[in-house]
């Protein structure tokens, strides 16, 4: 394994990541006719989630560019753990009272799962390249 890959953060690969699950796990609601709308306000509520992401990312990237499989699966759980706890907050535990910042949150998931995917799999595609040259 190329060491000096995983010394430096993979920020280009961290967005590319998130831009990516934005658009392949919103596919499904683009043939609707609010799915545009629904792109752009499920684009601003996961701002302070990726921003929040890109911070813990900096700190640690060397961990995690080191095992990146590891670090998108933990990620990915605590991200729908916290979606579960806020759409039970939000929703009182019903379906019936579902807020809109509740189900924003819950037609990110295949977006995050993309994502989470992605990121680790460009990873080692780029630890397989260097180590070829």
């Amino acid at each position: 394994m190329n060491d000096s890959l995983l010394r430096e953060p993979q920020v280009e690969l961290f967005f590319q990541a998130y831009f990516i699950g934005m658009t392949l796990g919103h596919l499904p609601f683009f043939f609707d006719d609010i799915g545009f709308i629904a792109f752009i306000l499920k684009f601003i509520v996961s701002m302070p989630i990726v921003f929040v992401l890109f911070i813990f990312y900096r700190v640690k990237y060397i961990e995690i560019n080191s095992r990146p499989f590891l670090w998108s699966s933990i990620i990915f759980i605590v991200i729908l753990l916290l979606i579960v706890a806020a759409f039970l907050l939000l929703s009182g535990g019903s379906i019936q009272r579902l807020s809109l910042l509740a189900f924003f949150l819950i037609i990110s998931l295949p977006s995050i799962l993309v994502a989470c995917i992605y990121f680790p799999v460009m990873i080692r595609l780029r630890l397989r390249k260097e180590a070829v040259r």
